[in-house]
C-alpha cells in the first residue's frame, strides 16, 4: 500500500535540456543557455498549500508529503532546471537550527514562523565546561530518524512523470550547513561579535569545540550513506559583517579544516553561501579558502564586484534581488536578471538565481522571468551558447 501517490508534469525535453545544463556548469561550460535555479525553501511553499509553517516539522510522513508536493510545485510552475530526470530529490529538513539544536541551543518553535535558536552561552567562562554533542544527539538524531523514515516512504511511493514511472531518491544523508561560526553566533548570540575582539582565545576554544564536533558527525553520517557527494556546502552568513581580517582568523582555519576533509572531491567542491555584502571578503574566499563555489551570494554585492573579484575562478550562482522580485514587475525583474547576465555569464560560470531566497508571495511571473532573461541573452550571444539542444 503506498504512503502517497503524485503525478508530475515535465516534458521529456525540458528533463533533457536542462540534465545537459547542469552537467555542462560543473565543467564551467554552457548549453544552449545559462542554467537557471532558486533558493526556494519550504516558508516559500506553506502559504501556497494553506499550511502553518510548523506543521512541516510535526512528523516524519507530513514533512515528506510536503517535500514532493513542494517540488512538483517547483518544476511546474518556476521554469528552472532542477528537475534533470524523472527522480524526486528530498532530504529531512529542519530549517537552519538542526546544529545549533545538536549544540545544545533551545530552540524555538512559533507556530507559522521559522524556528529560532536561543543562545546558552552567556559569558566566556561558559566555553571551559561547553561539551562536545554526539552524532545523535537532539535534532542530529532525528534528522537520521526520519532520513531512515523517508527511505521507507520511497519505496512505498508511487510516483509519474507526464503518467510514466519516476521515482524518489533520499538525497545523501547531511547534518549540517552552517559554518562553525554561524553555530557560534547561535551559541552566543549577538556577543560572540565583542567577544572576538575582547577574548579572542575563548572564541578559538569554542570554534574548535564545534568544528570537532561537526566533523564527528558527518563522519558518523558518511558511515551511515557512504554514497559519493557532489561538494560540501558551508552558510556563513554571519561573517559577512566583520573584517578581513577577523575572517581570516576566526573564519578560515575552521571551515578549511572541514573542507579539507569532506570538500575536496565532488564536481563543486568547497561550497560558501553568503548573505549581505561580501566583496571585502573575497580575496579570503577565493586565495585562502579556495572557495569553487559560490552559492546564491547576497544581492547587495554587485555582479561587477563579483566579475572583478572572482571572475571565472568557481562557480557562480546568484544573484537577482528577492524583494524586487517579491514587489516589482516582471519586466523590471527580467531587466536584472539581464545586467546579472550581461556582466556575468561571458565568465562562463554562471548559474542565474535569486540572492537570496525567494519571498513567500513572489508572483509566479516574477520568478519565471529569470528563465525568459536566460533564453533571450542566449539568443542575442550566440557564442557563448554553442549546444544546439541535442543531447550527448
Amino acid at each position: 500500500m503506498s504512503v502517497y501517490s503524485i503525478d508530475i508534469q515535465c516534458a521529456p525535453e525540458r528533463m533533457r535540456k536542462s540534465a545537459r545544463r547542469m552537467a555542462l556548469r560543473a565543467e564551467k561550460r554552457y548549453a544552449d543557455r545559462v542554467p537557471v535555479n532558486f533558493c526556494a525553501a519550504p516558508r516559500f511553499f506553506t502559504p501556497i498549500f494553506g499550511m502553518e509553517y510548523n506543521e512541516i516539522f510535526w512528523d516524519a510522513l507530513t514533512q515528506y508529503r510536503f517535500l514532493l508536493d513542494m517540488m512538483k510545485f517547483d518544476i511546474e510552475n518556476f521554469d528552472d532546471d532542477i528537475c534533470t530526470e524523472p527522480v524526486i530529490s528530498i532530504h529531512p529538513y529542519f530549517d537552519n537550527v538542526t546544529a545549533s539544536a545538536a549544540f545544545g541551543c533551545e530552540i524555538a518553535w512559533p507556530y507559522n514562523e521559522t524556528p529560532q535558536a536561543v543562545p546558552i552561552l552567556k559569558a566566556p567562562e561558559d566555553v571551559q565546561t561547553f561539551a562536545i554533542p554526539e552524532p545523535t544527539a537532539a535534532l542530529w538524531g532525528r534528522m537520521i530518524d526520519w532520513w531512515e523514515k523517508m527511505h521507507e516512504y520511497a519505496l512505498q511511493t508511487q510516483i509519474t512523470f507526464n503518467g510514466k514511472p519516476g521515482r524518489v531518491e533520499v538525497a545523501p544523508l547531511t547534518l549540517n550547513t552552517l559554518s562553525p561560526h554561524m553555530i557560534a553566533v547561535d551559541l552566543v548570540g549577538d556577543d560572540f561579535y565583542w567577544w572576538m575582539a575582547e577574548c579572542p582565545q575563548v572564541c578559538h576554544t569554542l570554534l574548535e569545540k564545534i568544528t570537532t564536533g561537526m566533523i564527528r558527525a558527518e563522519e558518523y553520517a558518511r558511515k551511515i550513506d557512504p554514497r559519493p557527494r557532489n561538494g560540501y556546502a558551508l552558510a556563513d552568513d554571519s561573517a559577512q559583517i566583520i573584517s578581513s581580517n577577523m575572517f581570516d582568523e576566526f573564519i578560515i582555519p575552521y571551515d578549511d579544516r572541514l573542507f579539507t576533509l569532506f570538500g575536496d572531491d565532488g564536481p563543486y567542491g568547497r561550497g560558501i553561501h553568503m548573505c549581505g555584502h561580501s566583496t571585502h571578503l573575497h580575496d579570503s574566499l577565493l586565495n585562502k579558502l579556495r572557495m569553487s563555489s559560490f552559492i546564491l551570494f547576497g544581492y547587495p554585492t554587485q555582479p561587477e564586484e563579483i566579475r572583478s573579484n572572482l571572475g571565472s575562478n568557481c562557480l557562480l550562482w546568484g544573484n537577482v534581488n528577492p524583494v524586487n522580485m517579491l514587489t516589482k514587475s516582471a519586466q523590471l525583474v527580467k531587466d536584472e536578471a539581464g545586467h546579472v547576465l550581461e556582466v556575468l555569464a561571458p565568465l562562463g560560470v554562471l548559474m542565474l538565481g535569486d540572492g537570496a531566497n525567494l519571498c513567500p508571495g513572489t508572483p509566479l511571473e516574477n520568478i519565471r522571468a529569470l528563465a525568459e532573461a536566460a533564453e533571450k541573452y542566449a539568443q542575442t550571444h550566440p557564442q557563448y551558447f554553442p549546444d544546439t539542444g541535442a543531447v550527448e
